[in-house]
């Protein structure tokens, strides 16, 4: 099965909580084809009453919106960062004949919420300490006082001092249930309880490339988030983008490529796309430090968001990260997908860790490759599109 073949929705069907459930699942999530030990812990201990109002602040492919669901005749929400969980719970709920009962919201849904508003709060924690952290805040201020919080992660993920955080909020959160490495505890809003919302974390940062200062905005969940990672940086010293060049930054992040490549762009246009939430905001508002009206912001998977149009460049440092795993099927199929939207002539320019086999898959794609920079950490790609009419 070749890469384009793999990079499919796929349906699968297993038994959580007690119960049968058929969901959707990709590559490009961290798990998606089996069962995730968080939520099976958390379905064995949560107890919905059938007129609570449960928000899931991590849905992944949707399974604990389906136990919800089919429980409560409540309101349900449920969020994540990452834009392919929430088809993958669309398609979930519709699949187990719930289409349209849940709501369901791309980023960590604190625009959907009111303070003190649902009875239960179910979070399978997502990996960085400071992102889990903001949805504890998160869920303890959206709880009505009596209202639950099932909270649940691994230990290598670093669950117990999410649990020992959400301890100093709530008062209490025992463990109730562990395995597979992974545990739950449970946590009540006192009434007592006075909390603010966790507020905007988005902050500012600047870094120094091709010998001038850049100002970007971040946020603590994003790749690098708290300077420019080295790659990147050796990505836009190598990259060559003219005036007239049509750009796409792909897997985009904090925005600080496109917004290098629109400034020397200015002809032409760049568009930077990703699959998170965080990272579409903070490209958004990395851009609004700058005028740069020929550069826009766009959710995509892969290269979903931009099929059909053709760009002279595509610059990219792929993702191989998801979640507390490693999966490279999506930066595989970065690669794969970059012809599709290259003009003939047209350049990829790709930035990896040395022990990733890039130079491999590149050429196998485009019959050709280039490195640019290797320093023994990170190498530099470029590849040209030639259809095989012109090689």
């Amino acid at each position: 099965m070749g890469v384009t073949d793999y990079y499919v929705w796929r349906e699968f069907e297993d038994r959580i909580g007690g119960e049968r459930i058929r969901w959707a699942g990709k590559p490009g999530l961290e798990i998606w084809s089996h069962v995730d030990p968080g939520v099976a812990l958390i379905a064995q201990v949560m107890e919905i009453g059938p007129e609570d109002h449960v928000l899931d602040l991590n849905c992944g492919v949707g399974w604990l919106g389906v136990l919800a669901a089919r429980r409560t005749t409540g309101r349900i929400i449920l969020a994540s960062d990452h834009g392919l969980a929430v088809e993958a719970a669309r398609r979930t709920m519709a699949m187990n004949g719930l289409e349209g009962r849940a709501r369901i919201f791309h980023g960590d849904g604190y625009p959907l919420l009111e303070p003190g508003s649902f009875d239960v709060v179910l979070l399978n924690i997502p990996k960085g300490k400071e992102v889990a952290q903001r949805l504890v805040r998160l869920a303890a201020w959206a709880l009505k006082p009596g209202g639950r919080l099932y909270l649940a992660g691994p230990k290598r993920g670093g669950v117990d001092s999410i649990i020992a955080y959400a301890r100093d909020l709530f008062g209490r959160a025992p463990v109730w249930a562990y395995g597979s490495g992974y545990r739950v505890a449970v946590a009540s809003r006192p009434a007592h309880l006075e909390i603010e919302p966790p507020g905007d974390d988005f902050v500012e940062r600047e870094a120094v490339v091709r010998g001038r200062p850049w100002r970007f905005i971040t946020r603590p969940g994003l790749f690098s988030w708290s300077a420019l990672d080295e790659g990147t940086r050796h990505l836009i010293e190598q990259m060559e983008i003219r005036p007239a060049d049509h750009v796409l930054d792909l897997g985009c992040g904090y925005g600080i490529v496109g917004v290098i490549a629109g400034h020397e762009a200015r002809e032409g246009r760049v568009v930077m796309v990703d699959i998170s939430a965080a990272a579409l905001e903070a490209s958004r508002r990395t851009l609004a430090l700058y005028s740069l009206p020929h550069v826009e912001v766009r959710l995509s998977d892969v290269i979903d968001g931009v099929r059909g149009e053709l760009f002279d460049v595509v610059v990219t440092n792929p993702p191989i990260h998801q979640g507390f795993g490693v999966e490279r099927e999506v930066a595989t199929q970065f690669v794969y997908d970059a012809p599709s939207v290259l003009r003939p002539g047209g350049r990829l320019y790709l930035v990896g860790a040395v022990v990733l086999p890039y130079r491999t898959i590149i050429e196998r794609v485009f019959g050709n490759v280039e490195i640019l920079f290797d320093d023994r950490h990170y190498r530099v790609y470029r590849a040209l599109h030639m259809p095989r009419r012109l090689r």
